[in-house]
């Protein structure tokens, strides 16, 4: 059972007035900014991070055994109007030019407007949890203060620079952490009960311990973790992290504590419940993706709803599986919470235990924030890609299913390739069928590479129709029409990198303080201070390229029925005129109903995508590796804003099919025949994406019901599936919860790579996950 301070924490968030901010953060930011405003970018990152930490409001509720947290206020209508002008002087009229030198990369204007663009951060990386945990911060002082004092680097400024502003950066966190331990004291000096007196004396001991020293019990290591994820993700706007395979670096105090009996299996579950409950308090009660929604516009926070990862099970070596005892309480603190933050990923392997697979299913069939992915998928595929063996079975994931090596590689990289277009662009001659007067030179202005989305519109290949006798021909025309779009969005890249090399030089963040590598090398990820560096290709629109290939294949070449031409005429008309023909292809077979007439094109636009991805690399010039996934997020719709009408039977600007999912209403076969289309897919050669499962209540009810859940998952992992995250909920439910926000506050639903609570996504982002479960 949930301890009772837990429960009145989680049921206080969903009351919170969604106004409520860490205002502290912005004043003590302009305070630090006139004190150090006039130093070098390093020096002054650590100082301004310091003396944010060192004057921030030491925050420690009744009963928690995990200690953390900011202090929020209602802002006045004068402080929000302060902080809405910093967002304009400070964005308001930079070009794109200019955030490509201030910041380079970012994921959309709303993502950056409460960051400073030299207090930056990309978050959405894994430290060294690790190292922190078993050496300590004052073996990182004391590792950077000794490379200054040898001297290694006295000739380069901008190393000495950086090295002096990881020293401010580690000192300003150590003493944050002592200020805990101080205020615990204080408290426990007042404290007038001997329980409480004895808790703010144990939380004062620990924290002391921890301000320089390592871990010493499971306790130890998870505060230590939270005091640096908060200081990084609310503070300095580092989030979307991944905590890495937690239960095997805390498997060792865990046992420990057992084994001295300093603690028993359900104080263990308590202490995760506590870490689970505290990475959800700090996030904003709202939906990032909801860009349009006023709880969006109107958040002052850094990091707005910034979802976790941690990583569970999975095997440790070719033969050895990861799964144990942290393992199983893990899942069943998600399980027992419910809780949209963090976010578990549960590492299937061929002999993986099957009662913890049981576990996870039935986390899973409660709507835990919960989702699955293939070692016998994943690791070959990370293998192709340029990961050595020695850290792939360490990978993991952050955001919306994007993967990584944890530690050995900064925040992320993408771009969301929309594998629609080229189909359009090859049944036009290379021509868009919406705005041509707009396409840019090249294709790709600077904002498209520098927020990385592909929406158009798109010239390609000059081709005519009468060329193509066969699917074989198109489909190579296809093949070259997304060849050139990745050439000059490669080649746009890669002078890119240049730019933000040269302005990245002497710069900190403070991933760099925890990353491997960057404190040896004295500088920042983003210039070389890291072993891996890549670019994530998310192929998007699958099933709107997948289904309108299988139309024209049909149509065309199988059943003769009409011709290329008359085809492109009709979706050149928006199928105005052309009813007979729309009611047609939109009556074909489709991706998600184990029909192999769809599902071949399935393997095919896969293939053809990762053949483009290996070309790429191979003629790349610079640090980036390009490692393709399926996956949209949530872009779907406005990656379809741009284009025409599709062969399947989509209308202009309508959304394109969203991940790995067929598209909205057409699986008709049920579970089984979706998750057969979906094994079509060649997962071995792509390194992420989502595949959400929506199931009805009723299906998934009593023993019998996660039984066949559990079957059912492991099939699709054996017959080389790759990821799954599930929805169990109904269409009628969701339509309930949208007219009746007040009685449906905790129903928790998986959107791509992150959970939400249905009642606080915007209007926009309900709607189609309602129609995405029209079918039941």
């Amino acid at each position: 059972m949930i301890p009772n301070y837990i429960q009145k924490s989680m049921k206080a968030w969903f009351e919170k007035n969604p106004r409520a901010t860490f205002y502290e953060r912005i004043d003590l930011f302009q305070e630090g900014w006139k004190l150090f405003g006039s130093e070098s970018y390093a020096r002054r990152y650590g100082k301004v991070l310091s003396h944010m930490l060192n004057n921030m409001s030491v925050v420690i509720r009744d009963e928690e055994l995990l200690v953390g947290a900011v202090k929020e206020i209602i802002p006045s209508k004068e402080q929000r109007a302060f902080a809405e002008n910093l967002v304009e002087e400070r964005w308001g009229t930079a070009t794109e030019e200019q955030k490509q030198e201030w910041i380079s990369f970012y994921y959309s204007p709303g993502w950056i407007k409460r960051r400073h663009p030299d207090f930056f951060t990309f978050g959405h990386l894994a430290f060294n949890w690790d190292t922190l945990i078993e050496k300590g911060l004052g073996w990182y002082i004391g590792k950077a203060q000794g490379i200054l004092d040898a001297g290694t680097y006295k000739e380069d400024e901008d190393r000495i620079s950086f090295l002096e502003g990881a020293v401010a950066g580690y000192e300003g966190i150590s003493r944050f952490i002592a200020r805990y331990a101080e205020e615990a004291a204080r408290l426990a000096g007042e404290a007038t009960l001997p329980e409480e007196k004895a808790r703010l004396t144990e939380i004062a001991a620990l924290c002391e311990r921890i301000t320089l020293g390592p871990a010493g019990s499971l306790r130890e290591a998870l505060q230590l973790i939270w005091f640096i994820t908060l200081a990084s993700q609310k503070v300095a706007g580092c989030g979307v992290f991944c905590f890495s395979r937690m239960d095997q670096y805390l498997l060792p105090f865990y046992e420990k504590d057992l084994a001295d009996g300093k603690l028993t299996r359900e104080e263990a579950l308590y202490l995760i419940e506590d870490f689970y409950n505290k990475n959800n308090d700090i996030m904003d009660p709202g939906d990032h993706m909801s860009q349009e929604d006023d709880k969006v516009i109107n958040n002052l926070e850094v990091t707005y709803d910034d979802p976790n990862y941690i990583i569970l099970g999975g095997l440790l070596d070719k033969e050895t599986s990861g799964v144990n005892d942290l393992s199983f309480l893990f899942v069943q603190a998600a399980h027992e919470m419910g809780l949209r933050n963090p976010w578990l990923v549960i590492r299937y392997h061929d002999g993986i235990d099957n009662e913890f697979w049981k576990a996870v299913a039935d986390s899973m069939r409660s709507n835990s924030s919960v989702t699955i992915y293939n070692d016998d998928t994943m690791i070959p595929a990370l293998l192709k890609y340029e990961v050595e063996e020695e850290d792939v079975y360490e990978y993991g994931f952050f955001g919306c299913n994007d993967p990584l090596i944890p530690c050995e590689e900064g925040g992320l990289r993408q771009m969301w390739v929309t594998l629609p277009w080229p189909v359009e662009l090859a049944i036009n001659g290379g021509q868009p069928f919406m705005n041509p007067q707009d396409i840019p030179e090249g294709n790709f202005t600077l904002k498209d590479r520098l927020i990385g989305l592909m929406y158009g519109p798109f010239k390609g290949v000059e081709s005519s129709l009468t060329d193509i006798k066969s699917m074989d021909d198109f489909l190579e025309l296809y093949r070259a029409n997304l060849s050139l779009l990745m050439r000059q969005y490669r080649e746009g890249m890669e002078q890119d990198y240049q730019v933000e090399k040269k302005c990245s030089r002497g710069k900190i963040r403070i991933e760099d303080l925890f990353l491997n590598g960057t404190i040896d090398a004295a500088e920042c990820w983003i210039t070389g201070g890291v072993k891996y560096h890549k670019i994530i290709m998310q192929g998007s629109g699958f099933s709107t390229a997948v289904d309108s290939l299988a139309a024209i294949n049909k149509a065309v070449f199988v059943d003769k029925r009409y011709t290329l031409s008359e085809l492109r005429d009709a979706m050149a008309a928006n199928y105005e005129g052309y009813e007979e023909l729309h009611s047609y292809v939109k009556s074909l077979p489709k991706y998600g109903n184990d029909d192999r007439e769809a599902d071949q094109f399935a393997a095919k636009v896969t293939d053809i995508f990762c053949d483009v991805m290996e070309e790429m690399n191979r003629e790349r010039k610079g640090l980036y590796t390009y490692m393709p996934t399926i996956s949209t997020d949530r872009d779907f719709t406005m990656q379809g804003s741009k284009m025409g009408a599709s062969a399947d039977g989509r209308l202009a600007g309508e959304a394109v099919g969203e991940n790995q999912s067929p598209a909205a209403g057409a699986d008709q076969n049920g579970i089984t025949a979706l998750l057969n289309s979906a094994s079509a897919i060649p997962f071995d050669r792509i390194t992420g994406g989502p595949l959400n499962v929506m199931l009805h209540p009723s299906t998934v009810e009593n023993e019998e019901g996660l039984e066949k859940l559990a079957s059912l998952f492991r099939a699709f992992m054996k017959k080389g599936g790759m990821q799954l995250q599930l929805n169990v909920v109904g269409h009628d439910e969701l339509i309930k919860a949208q007219q009746n926000p007040d009685q449906y506050k905790t129903l928790c639903v998986r959107v791509t790579g992150y959970s939400a609570y249905f009642v606080q996504m915007g209007k926009v982002a309900q709607d189609e996950m309602i129609h995405r479960t029209v079918n039941f």
